[in-house]
């Protein structure tokens, strides 16, 4: 047991697996844009404990675009935002450069935004990958609309 074995307390294995069965129902992708959801309203909420609560689009649009750049996470090349929806073309994902797939792999960068969108602005926002470079495309292309 010392060699192959691991003590974790019961409410710790508790927790841990009470959560990978609330994700399990949303299958692979969703616990992509779950986490990435989290992530981002963790650092939407750091954001606005520096800038404070009253930020407009264009501040919103500047804070997502500087956090991605600044984490190095992808370039934005394109970036619309408005009171219901965000569309985004990126490059340098690092979920895709040097993967290939036949589905999108950037779901925690739609997901991260979706998150910051709904620290930043409210309500619940879903996104969706249309197009990724690791389908061969040169960049990634993102519509994140309120639901």
């Amino acid at each position: 047991m010392e060699e192959e074995g691991f003590i974790l307390p019961k409410n710790v294995f508790r927790d841990f697996f009470s959560q990978l069965i609330k994700l399990a129902g949303f299958g692979l992708g969703g616990m992509f844009v779950l986490s990435g959801k989290k992530a981002g309203k963790k650092a939407a909420s750091h954001i606005k404990e520096i800038l404070g609560d009253n930020l407009s689009l264009e501040d919103v649009k500047e804070c997502i675009i500087s956090y991605f750049e600044e984490s190095k996470q992808c370039k934005m090349v394109e970036f619309n935002i408005s009171e219901n929806s965000v569309n985004f073309k990126a490059q340098h994902s690092v979920f895709a450069e040097g993967i290939e797939s036949k589905k999108p792999t950037c779901l925690p960068l739609g997901g991260t935004i979706a998150g910051m969108l709904e620290e930043f602005l409210g309500g619940s926002w879903e996104p969706k990958e249309t197009q990724c470079i690791a389908q061969g495309f040169s960049e990634c292309i993102f519509e994140v609309k309120r639901k």
